[in-house]
């Protein structure tokens, strides 16, 4: 497999952060040899049929029989890298709150009307996307449409709702501040994407949340949550033509906006790594991140980056794990993963260890990367992080809503 490339974006930064917890390391362990994979089926994702609404909405169906349920998931270009400088958690809190009144009901009655059909409805946001989400038995697709349409086309953001959600975003940001580990990756993603969005805390931060007010959600709202930048997934126990007619007539009235556009990046030029150390006296643990920017989920080397991630540390049989816990007892875990994103995403592998093992779980880890840099990964191991891959996707897409997610 050719990483060159992949690898080359590795080794920039490095975060520790000295973080207070009482666990201890793990003991050493012995690695089991895992029986041999069984041989890899031919799984293929659900047909779909798609159409595009008059306003721009596409609509992708899939016909999904084994269970009388659907999932109904519209996904747009909302998330927290288009928020305005100074405005963090306003992506959020939009999303959040779609469902905490609308035009015609209040928080309760959207609460009420959906489990008395006994589903569920929920909006939320990531990094570039919001979401919003019903999941209903298939005999109440139009109530779920119904619901859906009108939290996501007439919101009220009622104040009061608003203060409850700042309240609450508050109370958990400080209960995030003080978690060794979220400090961890907050200074990492800072320092990898500096003012760029991806860097900015999704949750906000004290100054940002206190600012935000009800003309910022409803502008945030009328400017993102637009059709033509948005698709929506019905999956499930449904035949397509019926699922489309029910579709355009709960959207067709949403009003087509302008289209979202991320600002430019430019991907630092680092030529060593930095290490950055977060000092918290009193503890005896310590968190390390260790991270960089990656590539964009449309590279062409973005699956090569998959299974060299699986190589590495997506699960417990990968490298840093092995070599980490069960080898040398620094940790109780460690693993990496590549952030999806339109612009470059990020690299970052994280683990634990006690304080006076900081030093050591950090060179271990820089090793066990860059061994994969100097050493072709052995034929054995590569097939098995194939196989840890493919056999991960047919679990993904068991369910309506696991297929509508994808």
């Amino acid at each position: 497999m050719k990483t060159t490339r992949i690898r080359s974006a590795l080794f920039g930064l490095a975060l520790l952060l000295t973080a207070a917890s009482a666990a201890p390391a793990q003991t050493p362990k012995t690695k089991a040899t895992p029986p041999a994979p069984k041989p890899i089926e031919d799984v293929r994702f659900p047909a779909f049929q798609q159409k595009t609404l008059p306003n721009g909405l596409r609509v992708v169906v899939i016909e999904h029989h084994e269970q009388p349920a659907v999932t109904l998931r519209l996904v747009l270009d909302a998330g927290k890298s288009f928020e305005p400088a100074g405005k963090a958690g306003l992506a959020g809190a939009t999303a959040a709150l779609l469902n905490q009144g609308t035009e015609s009901r209040s928080a309760q009655q959207i609460a009420e009307a959906i489990d008395f059909i006994g589903g569920s409805l929920g909006a939320s946001s990531s990094i570039e996307s919001g979401f919003a989400t019903a999941q209903v038995t298939s005999d109440q697709i139009d109530r779920g449409l119904e619901l859906l349409a009108d939290i996501i086309l007439r919101p009220s953001f009622p104040e009061a709702e608003i203060e409850r959600w700042r309240r609450q975003a508050l109370s958990g940001l400080q209960i995030s501040q003080e978690d060794p580990s979220y400090l961890a990756s907050a200074a990492l993603a800072r320092r990898v994407y500096g003012d760029y969005p991806y860097g900015r805390p999704g949750e906000g931060t004290p100054e940002s949340l206190r600012s935000l007010t009800r003309d910022d959600l409803v502008a945030y709202h009328k400017r993102y949550w637009v059709p033509n930048e948005a698709i929506l997934a019905v999956v499930g126990d449904v035949k397509a033509a019926d699922a489309f007619a029910r579709v355009e007539r709960h959207f067709g009235g949403w009003t087509k906006g302008s289209e979202a556009k991320l600002p430019p990046f430019e991907v630092p030029k680092r030529t060593k790594p930095e290490i950055i150390v977060i000092d918290k006296p009193d503890a005896v643990q310590t968190e390390i991140r260790i991270g960089q920017v990656a590539i964009p989920f449309r590279d062409p080397d973005y699956f090569k980056a998959q299974v060299y991630n699986a190589v590495l540390g997506a699960n417990s049989s990968a490298r840093l794990f092995n070599e980490i816990r069960n080898k040398r007892g620094l940790s109780y875990g460690a693993g990496s993963w590549f952030r999806e994103a339109t612009n470059p995403g990020w690299f970052q592998a994280s683990t634990f260890s006690k304080t006076e093992s900081t030093v050591e779980a950090l060179k271990v880890a820089l090793e066990v990367i860059r061994g994969l840099e100097q050493t072709p990964v052995p034929e054995p191991e590569l097939t098995a992080a194939k196989r840890f891959i493919t056999g991960s996707f047919p679990l993904e897409i068991e369910t309506p809503n696991g297929i509508a997610t994808r």
